[in-house]
């Protein structure tokens, strides 16, 4: 079978898209560089607004919280801010709280989240995360936890708006 030019673009093309749609969806897998300590759940790590807080589960009992797992060079991790901003928006912190966590130097995240204007808690964490965090095998990737502290779904690559509040809301 012969091809002519016009339907030889339209292949090329085609496949260009699948191809960017594909690495869109499945969300970043490179690895950065991380420094193995032994750390547990109760390790301090650098927020954005309070250096030096410690964040752990147990202080967010009563509302859901959403973890996300990030980083400043992972383009979907980038597309995945205005709909976590936008998240933050319409939930008050009475009824979610969100953490993104990054393992990148604070000042590389602090930087990140002023420029993308982030309403929502920003963590440089260099250490070793607690399991289910440490078992993701790429970013971003969301962990919708339940007001009683369990876990209601982990969600690796970006996810929209619409898909985040329907998670949330759901029982």
């Amino acid at each position: 079978m012969v091809l002519n030019s016009t339907a030889k673009k339209a292949s090329i093309l085609m496949l260009i898209f699948c191809f960017v749609l594909v690495s869109a969806i499945s969300g970043c897998r490179k690895s950065s560089p991380s420094k193995e300590t032994s750390s547990g759940t109760n390790s301090t790590a650098t927020e954005e607004k309070t250096p030096g807080k410690t964040h752990n589960l147990s202080d967010y009992k009563g509302k859901d919280v959403l973890v996300v797992l990030w980083a400043t060079w992972c383009q979907p991790c980038i597309l995945e801010i205005p709909h976590l901003t936008a998240l933050r928006d319409i939930m008050g912190e009475d009824k979610l709280s969100i953490l993104a966590i990054s393992n990148e130097p604070a000042e590389l995240v602090k930087a990140m989240a002023k420029k993308k204007d982030i309403n929502y808690t920003v963590v440089s964490y260099q250490g070793v995360l607690p399991e289910p965090f440490n078992r993701i095998r790429g970013i971003p990737s969301a962990f919708f936890i339940r007001p009683d502290g369990t876990l209601k779904l982990v969600v690796e690559g970006g996810a929209h708006l619409g898909e985040m509040k329907s998670i949330i809301l759901a029982e």
